[in-house]
């Protein structure tokens, strides 16, 4: 059921999306009702972790050390009674359609119900707990939650651990491990993996699901040499295919390391940066990117089979724009004769 909920839960933050937010999420918490009751059953089912912190760099973007802030909390919840079964960043789980609903699946499989935003910001350390819901979405405007935040975070544990011997519910989370688990990202391609691009391009129409503002997605996709057009971002593949769509557009969008992993391109673990190369006009250019920075990765997906085509050159770029204009270039390369 999970899954479900967060695809839509997807959908709602499209708006977030369009505008290149990097907290898809984060600025929905404010909506939800805080009360002194700790979330039902909390204290005796699993927990999933959403983590985010300040960047290391703004110039160019890289991701803090999360794995440090989860590393220093999962002593109090474990103190707590909250049974943290896994961690992630939040961007990593908001990355993109394809790897979104493989986060979901991964979620509904080990049968987590709980959800805890873990938040460094501005100085201030912020706990919320909620139940991911069976409404519309995973996180929905006015449901219930738990918040503590302090600059200390081992005071904001500690108001954890006080609402949690004051609930009243039953504390059956036991043996709670002290070190945390970071989740492996999930497998994206279900289907045959290609890095290259299907002949047929030429003769099909392409989807692009509304994922920005439509005239700079057609400013961008002008250099498409094949047809293509905009759908609802809610579209199932099933009514694409039934409105003359072939072909998808989807993109990755996160760090250039867990892109590559979600894509399952070979990661060398001495690497500290990626080079992404453009083929236009007959000549190559190359850019560099931190492994932590977050990139966007297009790939087009046959709908049909669930084959995916990423292209002959890795060309992830921080904004979506360059990244959608280096894979449409590296396709003509390839595709188109003059």
């Amino acid at each position: 059921m999970h899954k479900y909920i967060l695809i839509a839960t997807l959908s709602l933050l499209i708006g977030q999306i369009k505008a290149q937010d990097k907290r898809p999420i984060i600025d929905i918490l404010d909506s939800l009702q805080y009360t002194a009751d700790m979330p039902k059953d909390i204290l005796k089912t699993k927990s999933l972790v959403l983590v985010s912190v300040p960047p290391k760099s703004t110039s160019p973007y890289i991701r803090g050390n999360w794995q440090a802030l989860a590393e220093e909390a999962q002593p109090g919840f474990s103190r707590a009674g909250l049974d943290a079964v896994v961690y992630y960043h939040v961007e990593d789980i908001y990355s993109g359609k394809e790897s979104f609903d493989a986060f979901a699946e991964n979620f509904n499989k080990r049968e987590i119900p709980n959800v805890i935003f873990l938040i460094r910001e501005n100085g201030i350390n912020k706990i919320i707990l909620t139940n991911m819901h069976d409404g519309a979405t995973l996180v929905k405007a006015g449901q219930q939650a738990w918040k503590t935040e302090n600059k200390d975070l081992s005071v904001a544990m500690n108001n954890l651990y006080k609402a949690a011997g004051n609930a009243s519910q039953a504390r059956e989370n036991l043996l709670i491990p002290e070190v945390p688990e970071f989740g492996e990202m999930p497998r994206v391609i279900k289907a045959r993996r290609g890095e290259y691009y299907d002949l047929n391009f030429s003769s099909e129409k392409l989807a692009i699901p509304i994922f920005a503002d439509t005239s700079k997605i057609n400013l961008v996709m002008g250099n498409y040499p094949y047809k293509y057009g905009l759908v609802d971002p809610e579209m199932e593949e099933k009514k694409m295919r039934s409105e003359g769509y072939q072909y998808v557009l989807y993109f990755v969008h996160s760090t250039s390391k867990s892109v590559k992993e979600m894509l399952e391109y070979p990661i060398k673990e001495s690497e500290t940066a990626y080079i992404s190369e453009v083929i236009k006009d007959g000549e190559s250019k190359v850019t560099s990117n931190n492994i932590n920075t977050p990139v966007y990765k297009f790939y087009i997906k046959h709908i049909y089979s669930g084959n995916i085509f990423l292209g002959k050159r890795w060309d992830a770029a921080p904004k979506w724009e360059d990244a959608l204009n280096n894979y449409i270039d590296n396709l003509k390369n390839e595709l188109v004769r003059n």
